[in-house]
């Protein structure tokens, strides 16, 4: 009986999402691209973008060309940049 043991290559999945900086009742976001299982303040690959989410202002600042490089290579974007994606740009 022969067995084959085939190495799959398990690269880390990774992920477009919101890290939080700022101070308490002045939150900022960078939107970054990180690895999927990583936690909120972990280390990103790609800063590409930030949100301020103040009442006055709902500023999101996003560089299109390198959100476009990421896509290509296949990352996930997290639910909460969808819903800004859509609301900012679409509209």
């Amino acid at each position: 009986m022969i067995t084959l043991f085939l190495n799959k290559s398990k690269q880390k999945q990774k992920i477009i999402r919101l890290k939080k900086k700022g101070i308490i009742k002045y939150p900022l976001y960078d939107i970054i691209v990180t690895y999927k299982n990583l936690k909120n303040k972990g280390r990103a690959i790609e800063k590409i973008g930030f949100f301020n989410p103040q009442n006055n202002v709902k500023f999101f600042s996003i560089n299109n060309y390198r959100l476009s490089f990421w896509l290509l290579k296949g990352v996930i974007i997290n639910y909460t940049i969808k819903k800004y994606l859509v609301k900012f740009f679409v509209n």
